[in-house]
């Protein structure tokens, strides 16, 4: 009988270093007729087998199924922060089959705590509630180990060593007996080292004991086995009692047997699980949205009623609502000052800097809200004016020096473009399509290969290519966020696409293992990163199938080249802050409104666990510490897109599990459900045009 496995949620799992193991010599006979000590670890298992039924008879059972109750024994004491500790004996069920060849199925359940987990012989699972968790190449050699009904058979196949171990004359307990012991060894690193002791008496196995000291603190676990009976000629222990001991901290779990029986189980009992996919949870922000807006369509005169949906609207993200409900309430009161705020801000997302700043004057002159709050909403209009002086006034105000050091430093008229003989368009051939837009550019005259990204906001340069152009790096101050890859800011004279130039040209230097991280191994030549934002003085085509950027400049001169790639009514997007451009995307259908950056990598998508639930997305089963899905259908822009591939969910270093993306909402106060890569635009051209804030996406054939 194999010692039962217990619940993550209830018991210490505590392992065992290897150590030096001696042999004890020869031992003499015992008195009174008992049988005399084993001369080898090999004579002690077949004590254990002959005492358990036999071979033949025990090769004869192919499965086995146990079914016991649970007692998670109470605590003498529990600290109060401790929620895993009670003092209270609590009671549970288990569940466990294994078979001769090597498969496993486990429930526990505990309270409303339900643990199962499964071993066919080649994929190991868990389930715990609804997450799924696929085992890892160690926990995968321990299900192997853990799986076989017959575990004291072929040993030397299984790389499994025994030695004996000094008898013993007393139990854990302290009662009087007589007990040898084999020390084992698993045939991989997975498997803890153990010491096994057997009843001299019967052979029967009366205790296996793992220990280890880790920072002077004892961990041991104690497995004890009483109450055999014969089941089918079989020897089969119906209590086990697991002790657990950290340092000075005792559980206890009991498992008493209310059922065995040697029936063949299914094949589909030890295969992991299909979950059925989750109920979509409703989207609370869309439903305060549709009751504000039916409030102000009742109360059309009443001011709470439209700042009701003025505020609604701008948690939702469906800031056209905020600008037309914003003027709804401003006729019946003009010095309202949250809707004056989220009125600026709006007119900021849609690049409306000129009504912004009409507004921020209006609210500035109500001497009501903080000065600081009005000069962040104006330092992204100078941003978008690439007035770097007053954007690093404005930054100061807002008590960022990092930042505002980081514009007050630049010299010149920032990104001044021109053209050669006064071209419309300039056309760049992309080096590669798949898994990032990647283009040729030059930077101080040298050629450098760059991510399309829109979502970075410069130029980004890896250290050493900023390095070998002589480019003067002002290094990062004390004051600059923790974690960042960034390790200082520069400025190039020039930068080359084809046949456009553009001047004082502000970069962001990475350090070299981060600019790597970014590119992967199949774009080992990458040492940049183009931040679309930069370019926002031209229309820009990404052609994917054509393998090309296009950059049309602005002007009536221009008009019909812009117009000829405008395809459809377009998209709407916002760009928040610097350069964040949002847009409005549908995941089975649930709305949400989603961070665009090409420049992903890993994913196409990856949202967070709330904008899952709106769409009906489970959790993966999780795979070495993540969970990898695809989604159903995305639609944006008009085209939707099946099976994406989405990052969901990993395991922190606590063990809880996160949404890759964890965001819920932007520094402005509305809703931030993910982010898109460049594959959820499609295999198609997609055009960015900051002159309608509007996004067109086309088809294309494939360049030849």
């Amino acid at each position: 009988m194999r010692r039962y496995a217990f619940p993550l949620a209830a018991l210490i799992v505590i392992g065992a270093p290897a150590g030096c193991l001696k042999i004890p010599p020869e031992l003499p006979e015992e008195p009174d007729a008992t049988p005399g000590a084993p001369s080898t670890a090999a004579d002690m298992l077949d004590r254990y087998v002959e005492g358990s039924g036999g071979e033949a008879t025990l090769r004869g059972i192919a499965a086995r199924s146990i079914e016991a109750r649970m007692i998670v024994r109470g605590q003498a004491e529990c600290a109060p922060e401790d929620e895993a500790c009670s003092t209270d004996d609590q009671v549970g069920s288990f569940l466990l089959k294994t078979t001769s060849d090597g498969k496993l199925y486990r429930r526990t359940v505990l309270n409303d705590l339900v643990e199962e987990k499964g071993f066919d012989g080649k994929v190991g699972w868990q389930l715990a509630g609804e997450l799924l968790r696929l085992e890892d190449r160690n926990e995968l050699e321990l299900s192997r180990e853990d799986a076989i009904l017959h575990w004291y058979f072929d040993l030397e196949e299984r790389g499994v060593q025994v030695t004996l171990a000094r008898p013993r004359k007393e139990d854990s307990d302290g009662n009087v007996a007589t007990l040898d012991g084999i020390h084992w060894e698993g045939g991989t690193v997975a498997t803890s080292p153990k010491t096994m002791w057997f009843d001299r008496s019967t052979g029967l196995l009366r205790e296996e004991i793992v220990e280890e000291s880790i920072e002077d603190i004892v961990q041991r676990q104690t497995i004890i086995y009483d109450d055999y009976r014969e089941i089918d000629g079989v020897q089969v222990p119906f209590t086990i009692r697991v002790v657990n001991v950290l340092g000075e901290q005792e559980q206890v779990v009991e498992f008493v047997t209310q059922r065995i029986d040697h029936e063949a189980v299914e094949a589909t009992q030890f295969a992991m699980p299909v979950l059925p996919p989750p109920k979509p949870v409703p989207d609370q922000r869309l439903a305060a949205l549709r009751q504000a807006e039916q409030g102000a369509k009742e109360k059309p005169k009443d001011l709470g009623a439209q700042v009701a949906l003025v505020r609604a609207s701008w948690v939702a993200g469906h800031f056209d609502t905020t600008v037309s409900a914003a003027k709804a309430a401003l006729a019946i009161d003009a010095k309202e000052p949250e809707v004056l705020l989220l009125l600026a801000r709006a007119h900021v997302l849609r690049g409306e800097t000129k009504e912004a700043s009409a507004v921020l004057r209006k609210l500035e002159s109500l001497e009501i809200v903080k000065p600081e709050i009005i000069a962040l909403e104006e330092a992204w209009i100078h941003y978008r004016r690439r007035d770097y002086s007053k954007l690093a006034k404005a930054l100061d105000a807002v008590g960022n020096p990092v930042f505002a050091g980081r514009f007050r430093s630049f010299v010149g008229k920032p990104l001044q473009s021109k053209v050669a003989k006064n071209a419309c368009v300039t056309t760049l051939p992309l080096v590669a399509t798949s898994p990032l837009a990647v283009v040729e550019i030059e930077v101080e005259g040298s050629p450098v290969q760059a991510i399309i990204d829109s979502g970075a906001s410069d130029l980004i340069l890896s250290q050493s290519f900023t390095a070998a152009q002589a480019i003067s790096t002002r290094p990062l101050s004390a004051g600059a966020p923790q974690g960042t890859p960034t390790v200082g800011y520069a400025q190039a004279e020039s930068m080359t696409l084809d046949n456009l130039t553009i001047s004082n040209v502000p970069i962001d230097v990475f350090n070299d293992l981060a600019m790597s991280e970014m590119a992967g191994q199949d774009l080992d030549e990458v040492q940049a990163v183009l931040g679309l934002s930069m370019l926002s003085d031209f229309q820009i085509t990404l052609d994917i199938p054509g393998k090309s950027l296009e950059l049309v400049g602005k002007g009536n001169r221009c008009k019909s080249e812009r117009a000829a790639r405008r395809s459809g009514d377009g998209m709407p997007f916002w760009q928040h802050e610097t350069h964040y451009i949002y847009v409005q995307g549908a995941m089975n259908g649930a709305e949400g409104l989603y961070l665009l950056n090409t420049g992903m990598r890993g994913a196409d998508i990856t949202a967070n666990l709330l904008a899952y639930g709106h769409a009906g997305v489970g959790i993966p089963p999780m795979k070495d510490g993540a969970a990898m899905g695809t989604i159903g259908s995305f639609a944006l822009g008009g085209v939707e897109q099946k099976g994406l591939a989405s990052a969901v969910a990993f395991v922190d270093p606590n063990g809880q599990v996160r949404g890759f993306f964890e965001r819920m909402e932007t520094s402005g106060g509305f809703r931030e459900d993910g982010m898109l890569g460049l594959a959820v635009l499609g295999e198609q051209r997609i055009t960015i045009d900051f002159e309608d804030r509007r996004i067109y996406l086309a088809k294309s054939e494939p360049a030849s």
